[in-house]
Formats: C-alpha cells, sequence, structure tokens
C-alpha cells in the first residue's frame, strides 16, 4: 500500500508532469509520471538519491544554458574534445 506525501503537478508545452511523493513498506519514493490521454511513463528516484537527481538535473540545466557560440557545442550537438564532461554527467553524444 502506498501513501501519499506530497504531489505537484507541472504543464510543459503539451506535456504534463506528475510528482508525487509517495511511501510504502520499502521506503519513501519520488513517482514523476508523464502523462497523456493514450499513454503514460514513469520513473521512480528512491528519497535517498532525490539530492543526486536534483544535482544531476541541475547540471543538464547548466549545460543548456550555455551560450551557443562559446564553443562548448559543435553545430551537430558533438562535444569539442578539448571540452570536459561534467563529473557525474552522460556522454551527450550517445545518450549513455
Amino acid at each position: 500500500m502506498e501513501t501519499q506525501l506530497y504531489e505537484s503537478h507541472l504543464r510543459v508545452e503539451r506535456k504534463q508532469f506528475a510528482f508525487d511523493l509517495k511511501e510504502n513498506p520499502q521506503g519513501t519514493f519520488l513517482r514523476i509520471t508523464e502523462g497523456g490521454r493514450d499513454r503514460r511513463n514513469a520513473i521512480i528516484v528512491p528519497a535517498t538519491g532525490l539530492e543526486q537527481f536534483r544535482d544531476a538535473l541541475n547540471d543538464v540545466i547548466k549545460f543548456n544554458q550555455t551560450p551557443v557560440g562559446s564553443g562548448t557545442v559543435l553545430s551537430l550537438g558533438q562535444r569539442n574534445a578539448e571540452t570536459p564532461i561534467p563529473h557525474g554527467s552522460a556522454d551527450v553524444t550517445t545518450g549513455r
């Protein structure tokens, strides 16, 4: 059985997101759901990893705010060889 502790909803363009902080016998977790009429997708983040999840998301936000003309990203979305990948970040060219 799950207990709802907190919920929040967000609409970005045509996407609807739900953030549900819940608790069950295994512990506390955040379920992030992208919902629509036809399909729903969700990820679950254990509460013990929320700060790490936030930090990784902040890294992505900072990277995305880097001006295009700064030379950090090539026109095809490939990184310059001399540009270091931020600690804990995924390989942008492969998505892994």
